[in-house]
């Protein structure tokens, strides 16, 4: 255990507080949970440090109706934590504006009781591929015909 981290269980907290109600006015808070000089990686993309990741949250924001993250497992010591959750997502040009819904999992990697790594796991295709209407389709077609062929 690193003599920098007495207890992930803050930090946690406030990063749970956080993507409770993911939004663009929230951005301000990041420097409170994530480091400096922070790597984040998801299936999309990767950024380096706190502006980088500020950016990045807030292009992928652009348009978004809703987005809520609720957590369920938590997992590790005091230097990475493992979360799993499900995103609840709306935005109006996936899934006619329905809910998406996407399990995944955080890999934390605190330093300093902040988050200086994070990198998230989840399948981009049920996040997105297949709620737009031609792709959609077509993943649907593969699917069945994947089913199909026992």
């Amino acid at each position: 255990m690193s003599s920098n981290n007495k207890d992930a269980a803050p930090i946690i907290e406030k990063l749970r507080q956080f993507y409770d109600e993911f939004a663009e006015s929230s951005l301000d808070k990041l420097g409170d949970i994530y480091t400096e000089d922070v790597t984040f990686i998801d299936p999309i993309h990767q950024t380096n440090g706190l502006d980088d990741l500020k950016a990045y949250f807030k292009h992928t924001m652009a348009g978004v109706s809703q987005c809520h993250f609720a957590f369920d497992e938590q997992r590790g010591d005091n230097e990475v934590q493992f979360l799993t959750w499900q995103m609840r997502l709306i935005h109006p040009k996936l899934a006619k504006g329905r809910e998406i819904v996407v399990p995944g999992v955080s890999e934390l990697h605190i330093r300093d009781n902040k988050i200086r790594k994070q990198q998230d796991y989840y399948d981009l295709g049920a996040m997105l591929y297949e709620h737009i209407a031609l792709l959609g389709f077509v993943i649907d077609k593969v699917k069945q015909r994947l089913v199909l062929k026992d």
